[in-house]
């Protein structure tokens, strides 16, 4: 009897150590690769791959990661419906000499990543565990899981 009330006391100990963080971003966590870009101006699309070393998003809790070779942009992000909002952009400092992350006020910094507006909000047309379809006024971007 002693030896299952330490077991237990014990269990609980180690289980109270842990702390764990849940997200309720369901199937849009984790690390997607940008896999095409469609300009919906012009009709071109481009392999999303093609661009410097390959473009990906990651999103964990509230921050999405956009990140293309050494670049990194931190965004946060708001999912309601088959709505995503991005903004508050900032170059992250992460992978620089520079210590602090510096705010992003052009724009055009973000087009390679398929962002067009310091507020970008896309259209999910597709979202599951393997694809995501986003679409903005300006482009419709496909992505597969990593």
């Amino acid at each position: 009897m002693i030896q299952r009330f330490l077991y237990l006391i014990g269990v609980c100990l180690i289980m109270s150590g842990c702390h764990t963080v849940i997200s309720d971003n369901g199937d849009l966590d984790g690390l997607w690769q940008q896999t095409t870009i469609e300009n919906l101006q012009t009709g071109v699309i481009s392999d999303g791959r093609d661009v410097g070393s390959g473009v990906t998003w990651a999103f964990q809790g509230p921050l999405l990661s956009m990140r293309d070779g050494a670049t990194e942009i931190i965004y946060r992000f708001q999912m309601g419906g088959d709505i995503l909002k991005v903004y508050n952009p900032y170059f992250s400092g992460r992978f620089t000499d520079v210590a602090d992350d510096i705010a992003i006020i052009d724009a055009s910094q973000l087009n390679v990543f398929g962002v067009y507006q310091l507020e970008e909000y896309f259209k999910i047309l597709q979202l599951d565990g393997s694809t995501m379809i986003l679409e903005s006024s300006h482009v419709r971007l496909s992505f597969r899981k990593y």
